[in-house]
């Protein structure tokens, strides 16, 4: 039994190895190696090296991923996935500007973090990136009543309206007054228009994110979007 144990803990280690390394979010490698270093550490131990095992856990398992996880929580950053909407988004001059970009910048500086903004082709590339945590948040068309799914928050931040058809086909107004959309200028019978609101999507790795960015556009940020809504929506 103890012999078939051990095969299982040797054997883990390049299965954990390898999975850490196709680790696209940075924390969950990290938690990754904390772990493989546990099971070195229980490897050790089964094989008659307790000082080792000792030193793995209490270096390899507890101190790096100590050391990491503070280098990660200082390095001060949070990545935003955008797909371009104009005001909200948009590229102008080789500068990002726009309702969404100003807010989120804000809400950075007064929490004493930097947004780096990554650019997105689709909204449907994006949403996955978000799912699987490379992303903290995602802006752009993306609306509460629709994109939000089981593994993020929706924090609406402007009202809009949403047209659905069947078959959970919808548009919401900026993206149906773009061409590149390819939506018709007149939609089929059948179509309801609902009220929605376009909203900043937060990972469920970044919860902490979620409640400070909240927090900031009901309290201290307040002053804030009423100024940026006046810029850039005419409010």
């Amino acid at each position: 039994m103890k012999d078939a144990l051990l095969v299982i803990l040797i054997l883990s280690l390049p299965v954990m190895a390898f999975l850490i390394l196709r680790e696209k979010h940075l924390l969950h490698a990290i938690i990754g190696r904390g772990m493989l270093g546990i099971l070195a550490a229980v490897a050790y131990a089964f094989l008659g090296a307790p000082d080792v095992a000792i030193t793995e856990a209490l270096m390899g398992a507890l101190l790096v991923t100590l050391l990491y996880v503070v280098v990660f929580v200082s390095a001060g950053e949070f990545r935003v996935g955008y797909v371009e909407l104009p005001p909200l988004i948009q590229q102008k001059r080789e500068e990002l500007e726009g309702y969404m970009v100003e807010l989120l910048r804000a809400f950075g500086t007064s929490v004493g973090l930097t947004p780096r903004f990554i650019p997105f082709s689709s909204r449907e590339e994006l949403l996955d990136e978000l799912q699987n945590g490379v992303m903290d948040l995602a802006i752009g068309s993306f609306v509460d009543l629709f994109d939000c799914r089981e593994s993020c928050t929706a924090l609406p931040v402007v009202e809009t309206r949403v047209m659905a058809g069947g078959k959970g086909q919808w548009v919401d107004i900026l993206r149906a007054r773009t061409a590149e959309e390819g939506f018709p200028g007149e939609f089929p019978p059948g179509w309801k228009v609902s009220d929605a609101s376009y909203s900043v999507l937060v990972s469920e790795d970044a919860h902490d994110l979620q409640e400070m960015v909240s927090a900031f556009m009901e309290n201290d940020g307040r002053q804030e979007v009423i100024r940026l809504r006046q810029k850039y929506l005419g409010e």
